[in-house]
């Protein structure tokens, strides 16, 4: 690959829709397994007991493995340490794979619809608008998650039924959390800001991981903390973070603001005196730390 392969994208988008494929199934089937809270934790139990799906998951891991493992041995590519580093990545957390490729240059990033694309901000605002309204649905419906759990917690317990049905919705909601999570820091010049600006959203895909842990009898020793309880605070945090966030997106308050032009002036008007005066701060700042150094300089 030459430097110059670095600036075009990929050719064909057979294979990174395969493997893209391929890791969403894994993701899908990862959400079953995991137990999401309350009468959610017997019925993922059954599931994982459930041995074809147990093989179907080390099945995807070993073919998203093998597919990744040119990368992990290659040393003649300009880019050798990244697609190792990628690679590495997908191997340890296969559903990666979705959004992430160790083949391609680092530059670039495949998704369906939309095909090869250079990693930027104007892609990664792009993706995180077009991920806001579905991304909104998806969190009101924790509302009704939260309710049946909070009214029916005994009827839950004794209607095999109704506690696979608010698994599947459970399972549903934490899949469409972690692959949004998953593209959009894949995209994400800076990942470690991202990822604590969105903190939350995290939160509520790795605790399921934690309550799954528990099950296992490997992690038993270690006497992890249940983490049902924790879900049922987090989730409703999550909706209101997501409101909010989709409120910045779209830049509803402003427009909302705009249709009363003299307080909206009030508004802008107030906003820049606090502009202007975290500005004042800063260049005394400077003018602090210029002065500290030259002195030591003189010294």
């Amino acid at each position: 690959m030459t430097s110059s392969a670095a600036d075009s994208p990929p050719a064909g988008s057979f294979r990174p829709g395969l493997m893209f494929a391929l890791a969403l199934c894994m993701l899908m089937l990862i959400g079953l397994v995991l137990p999401h809270g309350g009468a959610s934790e017997d019925v993922s139990q059954r599931i994982w007991a459930f041995e074809p799906l147990r093989w179907a998951l080390l099945a995807l891991w070993v073919l998203i493995a093998l597919e990744s493992l040119p990368s992990l041995l290659a040393w003649r590519r300009p880019d050798a340490g990244s697609a190792r580093l990628r690679a590495l990545l997908v191997l340890l957390i296969p559903p990666l794979r979705a959004a992430v490729s160790p083949h391609a240059p680092r530059e670039w990033f495949w998704l369906p619809g939309s095909g090869w694309q250079r990693r930027d901000e104007e892609r990664f605002h792009a993706l995180e608008v077009r991920f806001a309204i579905p991304m909104l649905i998806v969190a009101f419906l924790i509302v009704p998650v939260i309710v049946a759990e909070f009214l029916f917690d005994i009827e839950i317990q004794n209607m095999p039924d109704m506690a696979i049905a608010l698994h599947v919705l459970t399972s549903a909601i934490w899949f469409a959390f972690a692959l949004e999570f998953m593209v959009l820091i894949s995209v994400a010049a800076k990942k470690g800001q991202f990822a604590r600006e969105h903190w939350i959203n995290l939160l509520i895909i790795v605790l399921p991981l934690v309550a799954f842990l528990r099950t296992l009898a490997l992690f038993k020793a270690l006497k992890l903390a249940k983490a049902s309880k924790a879900l049922q605070t987090v989730r409703l945090r999550v909706l209101f973070a997501r409101a909010h966030r989709i409120a910045l997106l779209l830049n509803l308050v402003e427009r909302v603001l705009a249709l009363r032009p003299e307080y909206y002036l009030r508004v802008l008007q107030a906003r820049e005196e606090r502009k202007r005066k975290e500005l004042e701060d800063i260049r005394k700042r400077i003018e602090a730390v210029e002065a500290q150094i030259l002195e030591r300089r003189q010294r």
